[in-house]
């Protein structure tokens, strides 16, 4: 940028060919005309593509949808740069509110939700940002239906006080597994890297209600990456857990609604919480490891389980039998008492034997 007087451009201001003219405090300011950028990335076309969509969608609104969705926005005012409730017309309430949904996969609401409060402000215990490991842990889902958005920058020099700008979506909505949120693999496919040590990464958060689209108040984080020696109190200890991230099955055979089979550090306990629908014959899932999770101990137990086949609840009894070796690496859940049900419900704990 040249800041100097010109006889040329005196109390001129505009834009003429390659050069920007503007007058601030009685000085001639003369700059090179901005470029924006003509190439779109393909995260930059699907959200526009979304969003068109998402407008489009509108317009085949009812006039009392279109009503229900102007009461809405009323709600969602916010509060602009000069300290002013920001208008929004009940388009801006129907496009904020999809979009969100459509992050999730979820199909749009032509309904306005009911609203009800805000949603809160993301609440956790601990973090960690190391070369290897990225997780929040003690996090405190206000709702089933809540989900962490997440938001991060790659590595940053220790001098850049403010890199917000820089942020993205990492995580665009995860169900918080047993209090903790894991987002290292999802961080690296993403941004494409890992921080190195003593960079400086910048993080935003918040809840997004998977039901009504509505989120929370974004919090602002930022973070010194760090080694295990270098962490003040606990150190983060991935979970021994089997969920769908680390089993392959035959989807022909069993549909999962939710998988999360975990065994508590330093005991022989274990603890599943699934939903599954047996599709085929068999009274039971055959599976396997792509992955086998760190301190697995194979083993047998039997967790009290219920059908839900019927209108009334059926009591089941489910062998959980995992056993990993050299040559071998099974994962089987089987019904081994109470009456015949394809699709079962499972949360309780039992001793590994």
């Amino acid at each position: 940028m040249i800041a100097k007087p010109s006889i040329a451009f005196n109390d001129f201001a505009g834009t003429a060919k390659e050069v920007t003219a503007r007058n601030v405090s009685g000085r001639n300011i003369l700059s090179t005309r901005a470029k924006q950028s003509k190439v779109v990335t393909p995260s930059q076309a699907d959200k526009r593509n979304n969003l068109s969509k998402v407008s489009r969608a509108y317009k085949q609104l009812s006039d009392s949808q279109m009503k229900a969705w102007g009461v809405l926005a009323g709600h969602l005012k916010g509060i602009s740069t000069f300290g002013k409730p920001a208008e929004m017309t009940a388009h801006n309430a129907f496009v904020r509110i999809n979009e969100n949904r459509q992050m999730l996969g979820l199909p749009l609401l032509q309904t306005a939700p009911e609203y009800v409060n805000d949603v809160p402000e993301v609440d956790y215990d601990d973090f960690w940002v190391t070369p290897d490991v990225i997780a929040f842990a003690g996090l405190n889902a206000p709702k089933d239906s809540s989900r962490l958005v997440v938001k991060m920058s790659g590595g940053q020099s220790v001098g850049i006080s403010s890199g917000w700008s820089k942020t993205v979506i990492v995580a665009p909505g995860v169900v918080d597994d047993g209090c903790e949120s894991n987002i290292t693999s999802l961080y690296l496919s993403t941004i494409g890297y890992k921080p190195e040590l003593g960079e400086k990464v910048f993080i935003e958060l918040w809840w997004l209600d998977a039901d009504t689209g509505f989120v929370g108040e974004t919090m602002r984080i930022s973070a010194f990456c760090k080694n295990e020696s270098q962490i003040e109190g606990e150190i983060y200890v991935p979970r021994t857990i089997i969920n769908m991230d680390n089993i392959e099955y035959d989807p022909t055979k069993t549909r999962f609604d939710k998988l999360s089979v975990e065994e508590v550090p330093g005991s022989a306990l274990m603890i599943s919480n699934m939903e599954f629908e047996l599709l085929s014959y068999l009274a039971g899932v055959d599976a396997s490891f792509t992955e086998v999770p760190e301190n697995f101990i194979s083993g047998q137990c039997y967790i009290p389980a219920r059908g839900k086949d019927s209108q009334q609840w059926s009591v089941q009894l489910l062998e959980h039998n995992i056993y990993i070796g050299s040559s071998y690496n099974t994962v089987k859940f089987s019904r081994r008492d109470g009456a015949h049900a394809k699709h079962m419900e499972v949360f309780g704990v039992a001793i590994i034997k």
